[in-house]
C-alpha cells in the first residue's frame, strides 16, 4: 500500500514538475502562463497530450520532437524528476502543512533557479540596477 501512495506523490510531483516547466519557458520568452498550448520550439506545432506526459515521453520519444525530431532540452525531466522526488520526499517527512509550506519554498526555490539559468546577464541587469547603472538616468 504504501508503494501504491508513493507512486501517486511521485506523479503529483512529476505533474507539478511539467507545470514548472511550462512557467520556465513561457517567463524567459514573455509568452502567457495561462493561454495557449505548448509547441515545439523548432517547429511550432502544437503537441499532442501523449507527447506532454512527464518524463515518460520525453523517453519515449529518445528526446527529439515527433514531427521535426528536433532534440528537446534535458532541462524538462530533469525539473520533472527533481520535483516528483521532492513530493515524495517532503510528502513521507513532513506534517500536511509543513508538507505545503516547505513545498512552495522548495518550487519556488526550482523554479527561479531554472529561470535564471536561462537568463542572459544583459536581463538580470536590466532587472536588478546598479548604482553605476543608475547614473545614467
Amino acid at each position: 500500500m504504501i508503494f501504491i501512495i508513493t507512486i501517486i506523490f511521485f506523479i503529483l510531483g512529476l505533474i507539478i514538475g511539467s507545470f514548472l516547466n511550462v512557467v520556465i519557458y513561457r517567463f524567459n520568452t514573455g509568452k502567457s502562463i495561462t493561454k495557449g498550448r505548448s509547441i515545439c520550439m523548432s517547429c511550432n506545432k502544437n503537441l499532442r497530450w501523449y507527447e506532454l506526459i512527464p518524463i515518460f515521453s520525453f523517453l519515449i520519444q529518445s528526446g527529439k520532437c515527433r514531427r521535426c525530431a528536433s532534440k528537446i532540452s534535458s532541462q524538462y525531466p530533469i525539473v520533472e524528476f527533481i520535483t516528483g522526488l521532492t513530493f515524495v520526499l517532503l510528502a513521507y517527512h513532513f506534517s500536511p502543512l509543513l508538507f505545503f509550506s516547505y513545498s512552495y519554498f522548495i518550487y519556488s526555490l526550482i523554479l527561479f533557479s531554472f529561470i535564471f539559468s536561462n537568463c542572459n546577464f544583459a536581463d538580470l541587469r536590466a532587472a536588478f540596477p546598479t548604482k553605476e547603472s543608475s547614473k545614467a538616468f
